[in-house]
């Protein structure tokens, strides 16, 4: 059994794609004038891992899961079934977490070459800007970052073109470069 929050269905901006916000059960960081602080006093709800894919499909809108809210590396073996289950289910997985990269892939060395999108970290308020966007996603601060940790001949769903920071950033429907990184996304 999955121990979660709540499901957001069609999230559109913490995520490259159209996704539902799984909300984790738990958070001990306690980042000052963090937006989810209020998540922890919600209730814990339990459910199976296909049960929640089956839910987050059931909703036409959304094409992957969004691992948010809190901090999903404090329960890493859902976090691991739900990201696992996902792409089984051709769903995109994007997973936000406080941890740095070398941290957080020591921690769950199970999702190293799995097609994900990982933001990395903390909010730190003294660091807030507004031009810090990563794969058409605009984060809090300037020490976070999103990487996607394998890129393969797979098609992404990349859907869209965006407008970013009065720069035509275009999302390609196809990467076939296996050595693909941030930088790779060329602005006009």
């Amino acid at each position: 059994m999955i121990k979660y929050k709540g499901i957001i269905h069609n999230v559109l901006n913490d995520a490259p794609f159209i996704g539902a916000l799984i909300i984790a059960p738990t958070c001990s960081k306690g980042c000052k004038n963090c937006i989810n602080e209020h998540l922890k006093t919600n209730s814990i709800l339990y459910k199976d891992t296909k049960e929640i894919i089956k839910k987050v499909k059931s909703n036409g809108l959304n094409r992957g899961i969004i691992l948010s809210g809190l901090e999903w590396s404090e329960s890493l073996e859902s976090m691991i079934k739900l990201t696992k289950e996902a792409l089984k289910n051709n769903l995109e997985v994007i997973i936000y977490t406080h941890l740095k990269e070398e941290n957080f892939m020591k921690k769950a060395p199970d999702l190293k070459g799995l097609p994900i999108y990982v933001k990395f970290g903390e909010y730190n308020q003294n660091l807030k800007t507004e031009d810090n966007i990563h794969f058409g996603v605009k984060l809090a601060t300037s020490n976070q970052y999103i990487r996607f940790l394998k890129i393969s001949s797979q098609t992404l769903s990349y859907q869209s073109t965006l407008r970013l920071s009065g720069k035509l950033c275009v999302r390609p429907a196809k990467i076939l470069n296996e050595n693909f990184t941030r930088a790779s996304f060329h602005s006009k």
